[in-house]
């Protein structure tokens, strides 16, 4: 993996690997507003790559699993990995492409199984600050 840059995960962040591998701007960029509900809102692109999650464990410990990037919106992504992970878990990850690593906390908000003995996990960035 050629990743030359460590970057935070920010709501622009996103947006502008959007805009670039997808070549246009997101329409719901431009009306970004954290007032509005973002259920099925933003539209999620498939996006193939490594995820690595620490998941905390019920001492507070993080537990480390890798997984992989199914989509990604500019809000949140579906990750696939090995592990159920209850909704409503916070967690630490990193989003690797070959543009940039990405790292931040997201929530769980789903959780459903695979027929592979896998999970798709649906994650909400957690932003500390509006960036757009």
């Amino acid at each position: 993996m050629d990743v030359t840059e460590f970057c935070p995960l920010t709501e622009e962040a996103i947006c502008n690997l959007l805009e670039a591998r997808q070549g246009f701007l997101p329409r719901d960029r431009r009306n970004a507003s954290r007032n509005t509900p973002t259920r099925r809102q933003v539209t999620r692109w498939p996006f193939p790559g490594t995820v690595e999650l620490w998941i905390p464990d019920s001492y507070g410990v993080e537990q480390y699993t890798l997984g992989s990037c199914v989509d990604l919106s500019r809000n949140g992504a579906g990750v696939q990995c090995d592990r159920s992970i209850p909704v409503g878990m916070e967690l630490a990850l990193a989003i690797h492409q070959p543009e940039a690593t990405f790292h931040g906390r997201a929530t769980v908000r789903h959780c459903s199984p695979r027929d592979d003995n896998e999970y798709y996990n649906g994650v909400e960035f957690s932003f500390e600050k509006h960036s757009i």
